[in-house]
Formats: structure tokens, sequence, C-alpha cells
């Protein structure tokens, strides 16, 4: 079915003129089923990172028609619609920090952070190509480590040591949406999202790569280890100063918001219900609508309690970028609460 859909929308997008209505309705129907068909994730909360040669990585969809490309970011191409609204509105670091070790060219491409998420694009370049033969993902055992020596996040198998507490962030998605195996050429891309909101400033941080992973069709892995150390510039302060606060309207609501920030990747949110709820699918389908009545679902929460409380941290993509007077938050079967910036 999503191949079929694939050559359809293809087709469609190959041709000169396509009427406005048509292509708003082919693109929000494509980046549905890609989300959802494409997407995968690890989840920090239940396991640390598992190895690499475990890990999925998502290949990106290539479109060739000119002017659809104009409008599709070359990385951090995930379906999120907040971190494409960030891109687009140059919130990005440039960095292009390169080291080379055992035959491969590692570059520190971009990156951006907030509060709520965390990219980084990477580029590999192999010596020797040939090692790509019958390969289909490529990915890293990497430590980011700020510059007050606190470890941000540790992406590595469980046979190797933590050095920090990895309390920083709830999930990760990865791909790689260049793979030339001819002129051995990677590029990797890595999407952190912390529910909390609690990712710490990056100033002076280091990536640590300690080996790259090399996952062929017959699923065997080859892992090369190595020492690439790669600084990470500090984000410009005028691009991460983009916080937005909101507070609850009606203060005796079922739904009690004790944390509202858009930040320039995503909308975070913490908020609480009286009693326990052990079933995380009453969350399922939590929905934040703006003034213009658009709307933003999350897909990722944390959830934990505390004197009887169930609360709840997770982040909508919608960004601070839309600047947004007024909101709300529904959560189905459960109610709604409408939120005013401060």
């Amino acid at each position: 079915m999503k191949n079929s859909f694939e050559k359809e929308f293809n087709q469609m997008m190959s041709k000169k003129e396509i009427p406005g209505t048509v292509r708003k309705s082919l693109d929000q129907t494509y980046d549905i089923i890609r989300a959802k068909s494409n997407k995968k994730k690890i989840n920090f909360i239940w396991k640390r990172v598992a190895t690499a040669a475990c890990a999925l990585i998502v290949t990106g969809v290539v479109i060739t028609n000119e002017h659809v490309m104009a409008g599709i970011n070359e990385f951090f191409n995930f379906g999120d619609k907040g971190i494409e609204q960030a891109i687009n509105n140059g919130f990005t670091q440039e960095n292009n920090r390169a080291v080379t070790n055992q035959g491969i060219k590692i570059t520190l491409d971009k990156h951006f952070s907030d509060a709520n998420k965390l990219g980084i694009s990477f580029h590999l370049v192999f010596e020797d190509p040939s090692i790509l033969n019958n390969a289909e993902e490529v990915s890293m055992d990497y430590r980011l480590k700020n510059g007050d020596g606190e470890y941000i996040g540790e992406f590595i198998p469980d046979t190797k040591s933590l050095k920090g507490n990895n309390r920083y962030l709830s999930t990760s998605e990865q791909q790689n949406p260049i793979f030339d195996v001819k002129t051995g050429r990677i590029q990797y891309d890595v999407l952190f999202n912390s529910n909390e909101g609690i990712i710490p400033t990056l100033k002076d941080a280091v990536i640590e790569v300690e080996s790259v992973n090399i996952l062929y069709s017959s699923k065997k892995i080859k892992k090369i280890d190595g020492h690439w150390k790669l600084s990470v510039s500090n984000m410009n302060k005028e691009k991460s100063n983009l916080t937005v606060q909101y507070t609850m309207l009606d203060k005796a609501s079922t739904i009690q918001v004790s944390a509202a920030n858009a930040n320039p990747t995503s909308l975070n949110l913490t908020f609480s219900l009286e009693g326990v709820y052990d079933n995380e699918n009453t969350f399922a389908n939590m929905k934040v609508i703006d003034e213009d009545g658009n709307e933003y679902q999350a897909t990722d929460f944390g959830m934990s309690t505390k004197n009887n409380k169930t609360i709840i941290s997770t982040n909508f993509p919608i960004t601070s970028y839309n600047n947004s007077k007024k909101l709300k938050l529904i959560i189905e079967g459960i109610g709604e609460v409408k939120l005013i910036k401060k």
C-alpha cells in the first residue's frame, strides 16, 4: 500500500502544474503516511541505547521534482513540522568540524538545540568505499559531553560503561538520508527529544565518537573502533533566545498545566490530573489547537505519579515562531484547558 501510494505521489509531483488545493492535500497525506510508516524511535526511558546494529535507521524518500525539492530540507527530514519550521527560520548552527581516523573522515556538519529537542547532522567519508558493499545502514557509538564535563547523552551499546546519568533525553530517531556506496559518502542525522524540556544549553560541547557501525544486508555487523573528537559550535544567542511562555486561563480546570514553554522546535507542556492513570492509551490522543484552528498532536510523552496525581510531560510540533496568543490543550475523554501567552 505504501509503495503504491509513493508511486502515485511521485507521478503526480512530476507534472509541471498541480492545483494548489491538490498539492496541499497530497503533501499532508504523504507526511502522515511517511511519519507513521518510516519513523523508528528508541525510547531511553525503558531501554538504554541498544547496540547500533539493532537500531533501525530510516532511509529518506527522495523526490526529484525541482519545484518540490525547493521546499524540502536536505537534512533533519523526520516528518516533524516543528523541526521543519525551526530550520526554515534559520535555527541551525554550522559546524564543519572534521576528524579522520581508521580511514573514515567524520564531519560534524550542522546542529540545533533548545530545551526540548536536539538535532545533529554528520557526514562520513570512507577512504575505501568497498567496505560499504551490500551495506544497508551506518550508525555510530558516541557520547555528547558539555563544556562543564557533564554528559548530555551517551549512545553506546550495553557492553560499554556509562560516564554520566543520561537524564536529559527521552527518545531518539536516526536516519541515513544520503547513502552513496560508490563514493563512500554517508549522511547520518540524529534527532533527540526531551519530554520534560530539560536539555541544557550546549556550550563548548564535544562529541566523542568511539566506533562506526555498518549493518549489511546479510544482517552481519562490522564495528570499526577509533577516536573521533568533534567540537560543537555554540548556538548563536539570537537564535536560541526565542522562548514564549503560556499560562492557564481557567485555574479550576481538570487539567492543571504547570509549565507551557514554546521554543524554536516545539511546545513543551507539563500538566497533572487528579488520580492515578495506569493506561498510557488514555493520553494517546492529546492535541493542541492554536487560534487559527490548526491542530498539533504529540507523539511521545513521559508519565509519572506523585501524591495521587498523574503527571504528563510532552512536546507538540508548534513552535515559538508561531507566536500564538491563545492555545487550547485537549485530551479526549478527559477535558480541555485554554492557555494564553504571558
